[in-house]
């Protein structure tokens, strides 16, 4: 046994017999399972804020559009920092541990900005917040890869992602409910409530890959198969030894396609949580509906977005010969479009925005799993599954920092006026396309048409 490892050791993988393959296909809908809704619940104490926001502000009425922007931007802060730190130390230690005490952090933080009046305290609650929820993600896409084989990793992160937007639309329509019916503060400490028995659940039942479990490794994109290689660059070719994290963090440093990636997430980000954090204010502010109105219309972002992530996951698979990056060009370039549609839409017709808001969700989300999902882990190293998507979504994450205090600004410098907002996020939007198109024909390792 590696005393560094996740606590499994990595050997060739093997073809199962019949009742090992069936045995193997119970585990991996285990894991799936258990990892969606873990991940759902982040959701449930993470985009509560946006629905809170408006109420936060009339309660506050001499704060600023750019002063409550920057506590989702300082979420994001701590978030992408906590990405490069907690994707490294999950290579070593798993989601078993990491991700059970980010839902016990993120269930407490919640709960204390419940009782809080004071901006500095929400800041500082909001920002260990985000750095509990970095890990996340990053566990996730690597346990998830343990457990599937590359060919149709696509496919997988398409599905389990709907997690996420799943867990955005239960947490819009709570949150919408409970400022309604209670106040802004309820939309904290009654979805802190779920996190504590779902880390329980998650902590008793999950491995972090089929050796944990008793079964033969699955991954098919790992290097035990690889000959030795004389004078290589890759400090990990032709060897079984657990690589030091120097060593992942040099090859994932210097891997420039995954930099192209990251940066186009950096941009993509800024535009999908441009939209999760001020579509609510949006739809209450310029459309005229209620908060609770608002919520409800606003999850028409990522409902229809988790069907754009299937779709994407399976075009990338099955049309584009598990190319990531054409998928995500096109629907980028569309992303850009919308934007500048929103800039047409008349004041008061909310039913067409949330048609908009519903095509824009799609065209987000889909890019948005395979950045930071299969695009990541296919470019990657295959042992730093963990450290390479913490590093994507640290980029993803220091993008979103725009999306809060920025936004906010955007709005104060036009006097309130969305045209500006939406001309900015469609620049973004195209900038990203163009850089997927820089590595159209980035593939898995070993992939075949």
């Amino acid at each position: 046994m590696n005393p560094t490892n996740t606590g499994y050791e990595r050997v060739s993988p093997v073809t199962p017999s019949a009742e090992d393959g069936a045995h193997l296909r119970g585990w991996q809908l285990r894991i799936f399972w258990l990892l969606w809704g873990a991940y759902a619940s982040y959701y449930l104490c993470r985009v509560n804020f946006a629905v809170a926001q408006p109420a936060i502000l009339k309660e506050f009425p001499d704060w600023t559009n750019a002063q409550i922007g920057t506590i989702p931007s300082v979420y994001a802060v701590f978030y992408a920092v906590g990405q490069i730190i907690n994707g490294t130390l999950g290579q070593r230690f798993g989601a078993r541990h990491m991700m059970t005490g980010a839902l016990v952090i993120a269930s407490l933080t919640n709960l204390l900005f419940s009782f809080t009046s004071s901006f500095p305290v929400m800041l500082a609650l909001w920002a260990i917040n985000g750095y509990a929820q970095s890990a996340g993600w990053s566990l996730l896409v690597q346990t998830l890869s343990n457990w599937n084989t590359s060919k149709r990793r696509g496919t997988v992160m398409g599905l389990i992602s709907t997690c996420y937007q799943v867990g955005n639309v239960l947490s819009w329509l709570l949150a919408g409910v409970l400022c309604d019916s209670i106040g802004w503060r309820a939309a904290f400490w009654v979805p802190s409530l779920v996190l504590i028995p779902m880390a329980l659940v998650f902590f008793v039942f999950i491995r972090n890959g089929p050796e944990e479990a008793g079964l033969p490794p699955v991954r098919d994109d790992g290097l035990e198969a690889e000959p030795a290689r004389a004078n290589t660059s890759d400090p990990f070719a032709g060897g079984n030894s657990w690589p030091s994290t120097r060593e992942i963090l040099l090859l994932t440093f210097s891997n420039k396609v995954l930099w192209v990636l990251g940066i186009g997430y950096f941009c993509m980000n800024s535009v999908r949580y441009s939209f999760m954090n001020w579509s609510v204010q949006y739809m209450a502010e310029f459309q005229g509906r209620t908060i609770k109105g608002s919520a409800f219309t606003a999850v028409a972002i990522p409902l229809i977005g988790s069907l754009g992530a299937i779709t994407a996951g399976w075009a990338s698979d099955n049309i584009f010969g598990k190319r990531r990056a054409p998928v995500c060009a096109l629907m980028l370039t569309g992303l850009s479009a919308v934007c500048i549609g929103f800039t047409y839409i008349p004041q008061g017709h909310w039913v067409l925005a949330t048609a908009v808001l519903g095509l824009a969700g799609f065209l987000m989300y889909g890019p948005d799993m395979l950045m930071s999902g299969a695009a990541t882990v296919d470019v990657s190293h295959p042992r730093a599954a963990s450290i390479a998507t913490g590093f994507t979504m640290c980029l993803g994450a220091t993008g979103s920092i725009f999306s809060g205090a920025g936004i906010g600004w955007l709005k104060d410098l036009a006097k309130g006026n969305w045209s500006l907002v939406f001309w900015v996020l469609a620049g973004l939007s195209l900038l990203s396309a163009l850089l997927m198109v820089s590595i159209w024909n980035a593939r898995p390792r070993g992939a075949k048409d």
